[in-house]
């Protein structure tokens, strides 16, 4: 088993010198450092794009050759899709949408167009290397659209996706055209990852939302598998930084540091450049913390570096230039003889300089305005080892969620941001080594290399259960076992559910009417006189005895407190014993839930809610059942959710008591039961373990075999009257 990591970028950068030679390079960047660090008992291998543009045939070749070698495998892309799908699509949509920056998205029909295309070509690369039995790892928002690309092609492969950026709210995703081509993408995932718990729930409720398939707690069943969403914090290699001090490179670059900025404190920052990081907001902070506090002039410092980012581009070019005033401003504004504000650096650092700067920072001074997780945060905390310091920290940052003994603000309010520098400077000792302790105590659990390892550990674990899944699919060899059984029995019982089973739903209750074809079989199948056929349903007598009265088959309605046999209508003795208060709350969630509707039958109430929003359903399903938990226990009534509905009735009966009533009755040879919901369920546990029980969808764990779908229904019946 093979493990392939694909992502945008590989992990090396290949450029070219003045004379033309191709060159190899480490890629900067939060990902590439962390599964660079991680160990695995798996052959890794990782596909991405070389970083370069290359038109000659043989340079693609020189460079294939190469990073072959380290089971690297590159996907080149020409000038146009670099363009209008990495600087387009890319970062010109998707990075400021997720990053709720509206009024950045520049929109082209091209940009969409290259980004389909884009993902395609790694779908081919990946399907050249791939075989059944590995594991598929895509990387982040540049490859949406891969995971059901890769699922498409059957290659017998369990495939995850994390999410490196924020993942917004369902307002904000909404606004995306092709939103729901790019969930539908996600969702060819088995399991998909990440960093907070609040990117999750945005996620499940845009998907909820967008393509109305509302979720289970963190979980979806979709086709033939469980698509599973979590939140995996990503971390840093904690001992890499914790123990950087102990190189003397690091030691002689910090010594040199300090001498070269004084004795002064020093509060750094360290981004990419990006409108997202909040560098002016920052600038602005420090800014009003030198005019309102004059007596810490002199005795601070800001080292901000930058490392440079998509500086060619207009957008980024203009920060970079206001990035430049401001701080030319502060500096011309409060620089003296022997002292300047802020010490400015434009370009990346190497591991022992950025190591050294950590280490002699008193103040980190991190606020994105929006950031996935920002291991910046986590970098700078490990490497302060056992010295003291403060990290001030936005609560937009996904690591927020996890470093929590920090001075945490808005990054929005600049106000907030002077008044926390202030905090810092003003923190004791004894507080920054408690917080800095606690803090590494965290980081030091929630390694880069647990992060991996956990998602990779649940992968593992959904493809078992998807595997499971599928050995109690219908399919041929299957459906011709129980044809076999079917042929050679004398008496057979028969149990179909209606709505969900032998009809598809409808939006509308009343237009799931028979079909003429439905009838057909449904007669065919009661012409053999060694069948015994009980359509069991939720529905009323008089729809059932109107629908299929007809037909020489035992009806059983509103879950068996009706049963028709031998041509004539029973019902169990019961009595309608809810009151008004019952029906009033049903009523007042009629009224706050559009499309919702209540249906009065003769031995239940039911709430409808098929046609309501997935998301807001969810939240209404919830809000009901808690609303009607105590007038119903006080009348021993059952709550009981179906399939987009709530019912309310007696738990003296259920489907399951009519089975059990006529099992009483005879005995079977044959006994087949197909049913889509958590009431036919009653049925399957009702019913002898040589039966064959059959659901709708994989969600049984009682059911022994399940088919794909309602549309598979009526040709397996017809399968078995061959």
């Amino acid at each position: 088993m093979k493990l392939f990591i694909i992502s945008n970028r590989l992990p090396v950068k290949v450029s070219k010198t003045n004379d033309e030679k191709l060159e190899f390079s480490s890629s900067e960047g939060g990902l590439a450092t962390g599964l660079g660090s991680l160990s695995m008992s798996v052959e890794m291998h990782w596909i991405g794009w070389p970083g370069i543009y290359l038109k000659d045939e043989t340079e693609k070749k020189q460079v294939s050759d190469h990073l072959e070698k380290l089971n690297y495998h590159p996907v080149f892309l020409s000038e146009d899709q670099i363009l209008n799908f990495y600087e387009g699509y890319s970062n010109s949509i998707l990075w400021p949408l997720c990053h709720y920056f509206y009024a950045f998205i520049e929109y082209e029909t091209k940009y969409w167009e290259t980004y389909k295309a884009v993902n395609q070509t790694f779908g081919q690369v990946a399907e050249s290397l791939i075989a059944p039995g590995d594991m598929v790892w895509v990387q982040d928002y540049h490859l949406m659209l891969l995971p059901k690309i890769i699922r498409d092609k059957n290659l017998g492969v369990s495939i995850g996706y994390f999410h490196h950026i924020p993942f917004p709210s369902y307002e904000s995703f909404r606004v995306l055209p092709e939103r729901a081509e790019i969930l539908n993408g996600l969702l060819g995932a088995d399991l998909i990852g990440f960093h907070t718990q609040e990117y999750k729930q945005h996620f499940i409720s845009t998907v909820e939302s967008v393509i109305n398939i509302q979720f289970k707690l963190d979980h979806l069943l979709t086709d033939n598998r469980i698509v599973h969403v979590d939140a995996f914090a990503m971390g840093i290699n904690y001992s890499q930084y914790y123990e950087a001090i102990l190189n003397p490179k690091v030691q002689e670059k910090a010594e040199t540091l300090k001498k070269n900025f004084g004795n002064h404190k020093l509060m750094l920052s360290v981004d990419r450049l990006d409108y997202s990081k909040g560098i002016l907001h920052r600038l602005k902070g420090f800014a009003q913390f030198l005019q309102h506090y004059p007596a810490y002039r002199e005795m601070i410092s800001l080292v901000m570096v930058v490392v440079p980012s998509r500086d060619k581009v207009n957008r980024y070019a203009d920060l970079k230039k206001k990035i430049d005033e401001t701080i030319g401003s502060i500096n011309g504004t409060y620089s003296t003889l022997n002292w300047r504000p802020v010490y400015y650096f434009y370009r990346s650092f190497e591991f022992e300089e950025l190591a050294a700067l950590y280490y002699i920072a008193d103040i980190g001074l991190v606020t994105p305005l929006r950031d996935g997780m920002n291991l910046v945060a986590k970098e700078y905390v490990a490497t302060k080892r056992d010295k003291p310091g403060v990290l001030i920290l936005s609560e937009m940052a996904g690591a927020a969620t996890e470093l929590s003994d920090t001075i945490i603000i808005n990054p929005n309010n600049v106000d907030k941001i002077e008044f926390a520098i202030l905090d810092a400077v003003e923190m004791s000792l004894e507080e920054q080594y408690m917080n800095m302790a606690k803090m590494q105590k965290v980081i030091s659990r929630q390694t880069v290399k647990r992060w991996a390892e956990s998602f990779i550990e649940e992968l593992e674990q959904i493809d078992l259960k998807n595997v499971a899944i599928h050995k109690r699919q219908i399919d041929l060899p299957l459906t011709e076992t129980i044809h076999k059984d079917y042929e050679l029995a004398k008496k057979r019982l028969i149990i179909l559910d209606y709505d969900g089973t032998l009809s598809p739903f409808h939006d509308k209750p009343e237009d799931a009417f028979p079909t003429f074809e439905l009838l057909r079989i449904l007669d065919e199948l009661c012409k053999d006189k060694r069948n015994k056929v009980l359509i069991s349903s939720g529905r009323n007598c008089r729809t059932m005895e109107s629908w299929l009265g007809h037909l020489p088959l035992d009806l059983a309605a509103e879950h068996g407190a009706f049963y028709k046999e031998n041509g004539k209508w029973h019902k169990i003795n019961c009595k309608n014993i809810w009151n008004d208060e019952i029906i009033q709350i049903l009523q007042n969630f009629v009224n706050i839930t559009p499309r919702s509707e209540i249906e009065i039958k003769d031995t239940a109430l039911v709430w409808h809610y098929r046609r309501v929003n997935s998301r807001f359903a969810s939240l209404r399903e919830q809000q009901l059942v808690n609303e009607l938990i105590d007038p119903c226990a006080q009348l021993h009534l059952q709550i009981m959710r179906g399939n987009k509905i709530v019912e309310i009735k007696s738990p003296k009966f259920n489907k399951g008591t009519e089975v059990a009533r006529i099992l009483r009755k005879g005995t079977y040879d044959f006994i087949l039961a197909i049913g889509d919901d958590t009431t036919d369920e009653e049925t399957f546990k009702a019913l002898p373990p040589t039966s064959y029980t059959l659901k709708i969808g994989p969600a049984s764990s009682i059911a022994k075999y399940y088919l794909l779908s309602q549309s598979e229904t009526l040709p397996f019946i017809k399968s078995l009257m061959k």
